[in-house]
């Protein structure tokens, strides 16, 4: 499994050190790892002497991902403080990507600002087997509405921050995979990657998350081919986990995934990361690896 990575989401709360998870990744057969953004400072001295390719911010989180929703700290906000405080906590896994000679940094590119009532709702009627009912359309579509009509404000904000962040990577050799998300409400949409992505920074390209395409198929707001047509060839990484209806993160082939349509369109340069929620099992994860070199999404 020269080409794939095990994301530590499979470690947090799984094992009682971090030490512990790489010893259980490497007998697995994993070679490399992707630290996630539940790592904190106090953790990160059990990474030593293993290879790290690629971090995810906000990592590490000495400030939690939770905490800088709540205080809207992101890279989206028009509050130019809440702003600065989001973009230097992706300077610092930038920082971390460098010291651990990690070339990428997972980045969420902030969310819209709107009512996230809506979004809840339509996922709790989706688990209900709502999906095809006319009450479920139309809140989908007020939804759309709502996230356009205030989208230019949080994109703008999240645009200058992009801008700012490519620079401060770029000099530190690290790129920035702007990540598709699982929510509606957050950035990026199609459109809004497709702008991020022509801003003409050669060390900024699209980190692919399958599950999340699949979630926003699965609710009806984008195909999930689509973003592996518009850009696949940006693609610099991935985040490989099954879906089941909305619920995410599942060992692959374990959920409605279609595995080959993926392999089709990944890159063979573009990094790959098992990011495997911590109630999968070790058998389980070694399933789903079988099952991606199956599918041609992995090289063995």
């Amino acid at each position: 499994m020269t080409d794939l990575a095990l994301s530590t989401m499979w470690g947090v709360k799984r094992f009682e050190t971090l030490a512990e998870f790489f010893k259980q990744g490497s007998a697995l057969g994993f070679t490399q790892f992707e630290l996630n953004h539940a790592i904190d400072s106090t953790m990160l001295q059990n990474v030593n002497g293993y290879r790290v390719v690629s971090v995810h911010e906000p990592c590490p989180a000495d400030v939690s991902v939770g905490e800088l929703k709540k205080r809207n700290w992101l890279i989206s906000a028009p509050n130019e403080r809440d702003r600065r405080e989001g973009v230097n906590a992706i300077k610092r896994s930038i920082d971390l990507a460098q010291k651990f000679g990690a070339s990428a940094v997972i980045v969420h590119p902030g969310k819209i600002d709107v009512d996230p009532a809506m979004n809840n709702r339509l996922h709790e009627w989706y688990r209900q087997g709502k999906r095809a009912a006319p009450e479920y359309t139309r809140l989908r579509d007020q939804f759309v509405a709502a996230r356009a009509a205030q989208a230019r404000v949080n994109f703008s904000a999240a645009r200058h921050s992009v801008i700012e962040l490519a620079e401060y990577a770029g000099e530190r050799g690290v790129r920035l995979g702007l990540e598709n998300r699982y929510h509606y409400f957050e950035i990026p949409s199609p459109d809004e990657l497709g702008d991020l992505l022509e801003l003409g920074f050669a060390n900024v390209g699209f980190w692919y998350d399958v599950g999340h395409a699949e979630t926003w198929d699965q609710l009806g707001f984008v195909a999930h081919e689509e973003w592996l047509r518009r850009f696949a060839a940006r693609i610099i990484g991935v985040h490989l986990h099954d879906v089941v209806g909305v619920d995410d993160h599942r060992a692959a082939g374990t959920g409605n995934v279609n595995w080959e349509m993926v392999a089709r369109y990944l890159p063979a340069a573009a990094m790959r990361t098992c990011e495997f929620q911590n109630n999968n099992s070790p058998e389980q994860i070694t399933a789903g690896v079988k099952w991606l070199i199956e599918k041609g999404c992995v090289r063995q």
